[in-house]
């Protein structure tokens, strides 16, 4: 059971409803995770910000989803949290990933055909960045600049490192996986609307007390 309960549509602050109410839209359901933070309602809306683009291609296109699902699970299996694992392994399955490939993210895929060279090195620096072991492989480094430009780099890692982040407030809270009706709805969003991210970020940011600043 959760540590912190999760916030209710009812509960909801104007700031959360916003949030909600977006996440709906683009995901087809509000996570468990996003009801926590919810109760830092201006926090949760700027994290929310930034997930929605570390998690889909459409925002950025920097990235694609798959090679984002890769670098995703590897960090949340490393971390043991099984929380974003069933999350994401959602992604993955609905991007088509198989379940031999889900098995060989988390064992030894050195030496799979699954992957192409390009997301071995991007598991791989999913890898040393949750075990903070880059600075004795910069052999990986040298790996990740031969299938990737700089711009894909800094995306692989900020998506790898915020979900370190992410991994530990959902585990240490203990934030109870949805029901399986309701994570079905996350296959919805393998791919977002820009124009549905822009409303989010158009409406959010506390609006509520700007307006009682200005009356």
């Amino acid at each position: 059971m959760s540590l912190i309960p999760a916030i209710s549509d009812d509960q909801a602050s104007p700031e959360a409803k916003v949030l909600f109410d977006h996440s709906v839209a683009m995901f087809g359901r509000v996570a468990n995770a996003m009801r926590v933070a919810a109760h830092s309602p201006k926090l949760a809306q700027a994290i929310f910000g930034f997930m929605v683009p570390a998690l889909r291609e459409e925002i950025t296109n920097v990235l694609d989803v798959r090679t984002k699902a890769l670098v995703i699970l590897k960090t949340s299996m490393l971390n043991g949290c099984n929380y974003c694992i069933g999350h994401n392994l959602t992604l993955g399955r609905a991007c088509g990933m198989t379940e031999e490939e889900v098995a060989a993210i988390e064992g030894d895929m050195v030496d799979t055909e699954l992957f192409s060279a390009a997301e071995k090195a991007a598991i791989t620096w999913a890898q040393h960045l949750t075990l903070r072991t880059y600075r004795q492989h910069p052999e990986a480094m040298q790996e990740l600049k031969r299938h990737f430009n700089e711009a894909q780099i800094v995306e692989i890692t900020m998506v790898s490192g915020f979900f370190n982040f992410w991994n530990r407030f959902v585990d240490s809270l203990q934030v109870d996986v949805e029901q399986r009706d309701v994570g079905k709805l996350f296959a919805k969003s393998v791919s977002i609307d820009p124009a549905s991210y822009l409303a989010y970020m158009q409406d959010c940011w506390w609006r509520e007390e700007e307006t009682a600043d200005s009356a």
